[in-house]
């Protein structure tokens, strides 16, 4: 066995556990037989410190999954400088990048950087829609699942826009 394979048998464990932490897999958590259909279907890649994973702007077809380590969600302001959105690590569990890929074939809303060295699973959006089309029934509870998180997503984003507006008003206000 060369020594590529025998890394990923050792991290298969820990791919398992990742994969059940995922909330929209959650459902298929005790199903070995869903899980393994659901790991197989993805690419196991391993990301450098400092190297891109997603770059704003771009299209995309890919979830990315983290098995470990950390990364940096970056995103540019309006005048291209570039200031850091959040860092998540993949031992705080359930740490996914990417999954408006699965649904459409829209830009990038951020950069994704390997913080320290990654091992990720990636889920293409092609894959995903074959299995969906073969076992429609999980296909269609994960999809569900993936957009009641992006609606979460968004009504928070909305509060956060009247928030914000309201604040400027508030100073607007203040300074007349």
């Amino acid at each position: 066995m060369n020594l590529k394979k025998r890394k990923i048998e050792k991290l298969i464990p820990i791919i398992k556990e990742k994969i059940k932490e995922i909330s929209f897999f959650e459902e298929y958590q005790n199903d070995e037989a869903i899980l393994k259909q659901i790991i197989d279907l993805c690419e196991l890649r391993t990301f450098k410190k400092g190297q891109t994973l997603i770059k704003e702007g771009d299209t995309g077809d890919e979830l990315f999954i983290i098995i470990n380590g950390t990364i940096d969600i970056l995103k540019n302001t309006l005048q291209n400088q570039t200031y850091l959105v959040t860092t998540l690590s993949a031992e705080n569990g359930g740490v996914y990048v990417g999954e408006l890929a699965l649904i459409d074939e829209d830009r990038r809303s951020a950069t994704v950087v390997a913080k320290s060295q990654c091992h990720c699973l990636v889920l293409k959006r092609d894959d995903f829609v074959k299995f969906g089309d073969q076992h429609p029934s999980i296909g269609l509870h994960i999809t569900r699942s993936i957009a009641r998180q992006l609606s979460q997503k968004l009504r928070k984003t909305n509060t956060d826009v009247i928030t914000l507006f309201s604040a400027l008003v508030e100073e607007i206000s203040s300074e007349s």
